[in-house]
């Protein structure tokens, strides 16, 4: 079992019945303490998870149905995705130099994600390149939980869209779809 750090985004409002249900079902499904902390107000906030499982898609998986079981919307998944270059330095134990001279080309073997903002970068592409190019000392748990609250943001984004674009007849056979990939990605693993 790993621990895997990470955070759900929820919408407001979160009332202080949100919370204690949250508790009620975390303890019932996994039969231990609670491993949430709650920072929500109105306008919503986040739960802050630091869940054991067997892998990191297990435990976005059972955080998300813990918080909608206690009636609340999750709305992200926060992974750290998003970091600067002091970051970067700091979760691959270098130094802010040897980071800018990976960006700038002038050391590594070159092709070091492009910025998904201005001087942000996707720690999930930087933290595969790191590691394909065996560069840095990085923590591979929190790779997985910034990979897979990619993944997870864009079925949550998907999730919010369907009623826009799915039309309700048309649903069950999107579910057959997905389920028919699944199905064959998991023939080829």
């Amino acid at each position: 079992m790993n621990v895997y750090w990470f955070d759900l985004e929820i919408a407001g409002p979160v009332t202080d019945e949100h919370v204690d249900r949250l508790a009620e079902v975390i303890i019932a499904n996994s039969g231990e303490g609670v491993d949430a902390t709650v920072q929500a107000d109105d306008r919503g906030g986040v739960v802050m998870f630091s869940r054991e499982a067997d892998d990191v898609a297990g435990a976005i998986m059972s955080a998300i149905t813990d918080v909608r079981e206690a009636g609340m919307t999750v709305t992200g998944v926060d992974g750290g995705d998003l970091v600067a270059v002091e970051t970067m330095a700091t979760r691959a134990k270098v130094t802010v130099h040897a980071v800018r001279h990976w960006i700038g080309g002038v050391r590594g073997p070159g092709g070091f994600p492009e910025p998904v903002r201005q001087r942000l970068f996707s720690w999930a592409q930087v933290s595969a390149w790191l590691v394909r190019n065996r560069l840095g000392d990085v923590d591979h748990a929190a790779v997985e939980v910034a990979r897979a609250s990619v993944f997870f943001n864009a079925l949550l984004t998907a999730d919010r869209m369907m009623d826009d674009v799915i039309p309700k007849h048309r649903r069950a056979e999107l579910a057959q779809v997905s389920t028919k990939l699944a199905r064959q990605k998991a023939a080829c693993s």
